[in-house]
């Protein structure tokens, strides 16, 4: 491994150094022409350990790990040494100082974002966490009744998960609102407005696709759930879909059949939406409309009042 990629490497979450070792293994158990049950005899071990595994559902000590590439044939130094360098890094855990605050599948999404080649989103509710300006969060966190602690330690995994809309090589970003996010005053007027400058700058930027879905659009798939999509360049990882509702929050990763399904649904969202480049000029109508408006309509009301008196 060379010194850049080294370091590329240790920049990576440990939630995507599990999957990239647990891809690895399977790839490799099946090259070799060796079953789960026949790797285990031969180890001496459970088969439900080489299926965990497999799984990235248990972590593999580097001795293990060694024992197991030498039954499947990999004695390449560079090879073993890379591998046992995710075993390694796999075992580290990832975001922990928001446990407590946020949900593992939550947790599992935010590790894997910085290394995702395209993030998919459609959420009909809120400003997604990946866009929203730091007092706009605070507003909505407070709404929805966590305590101040709580409050600091979900605004501060917010701001740190959008470090990555400054850096050079970002995953490219598509995301569907529904008019509700964009026209609910979460927080007043005055910081609704702000949120939505904000993400007019943010939608004329290289990559980012965002996209309003009007009430005027009706039925469409998946109504009242937000789901995220991730895809990765690497054919190590797969897909990753995470899904938000009433219940709570889930990831899979090893579905295809459902991570297909919602990608289809997203397209057929997508062509019910106002076109990207009409963005600006959607969010413009909704400030001036539902912010501006109100506000300019009530203070001549008042205006009208004291004449009157």
């Amino acid at each position: 491994m060379t010194l850049a990629a080294s370091r590329s490497r240790a920049t990576e979450p440990p939630e995507v150094m599990r999957r990239r070792l647990k891809a690895a293994l399977r790839r490799a158990r099946e090259a070799a022409d060796i079953t789960q049950q026949d790797a285990a005899s031969a180890l001496d071990w459970h088969v439900s350990k080489i299926i965990r595994l497999e799984q990235g559902a248990v972590a593999i000590t580097p001795v293990d790990l060694r024992a197991l590439l030498a039954l499947y044939k990999i004695d390449e130094e560079k090879r073993v040494e890379d591998l046992v360098e995710l075993a390694r890094g796999s075992k580290l855990q990832s975001w922990r100082e928001y446990r407590g605050v946020y949900s593992p599948a939550s947790l599992a999404l935010f590790a894997n974002e910085t290394v995702a080649k395209t993030i998919y989103k459609y959420e009909p509710t809120f400003v997604p966490g990946l866009l929203q300006t730091e007092e706009h969060a605070r507003a909505l966190l407070e709404g929805l009744g966590h305590s101040e602690d709580e409050v600091e330690r979900m605004v501060s995994a917010r701001l740190e998960r959008q470090e990555l809309l400054d850096r050079n090589r970002r995953p490219a970003l598509q995301f569907i609102l529904g008019e509700a996010v964009v026209s609910r005053a979460v927080g007043g007027r005055g910081v609704m407005v702000r949120q939505l400058e904000k993400l007019k700058e943010l939608s004329t930027r290289p990559g980012i696709s965002l996209q309003v879905l009007p009430f005027s659009a009706g039925a469409h798939p998946r109504m009242g759930g937000a789901f995220t999509i991730l895809e990765f360049d690497d054919e190590g990882l797969d897909d990753l879909l995470y899904l938000e509702n009433a219940g709570g929050e889930s990831i899979y990763r090893e579905d295809p059949d459902l991570i297909a399904a919602y990608r289809r649904d997203f397209l057929t969202i997508q062509g019910k939406t106002v076109v990207s480049s009409d963005f600006v000029k959607t969010v413009d109508e909704i400030i001036a409309t539902r912010f501006l408006r109100t506000k300019n309509a009530r203070a001549s009301t008042m205006e009208s009042g004291k004449n009157a008196g």
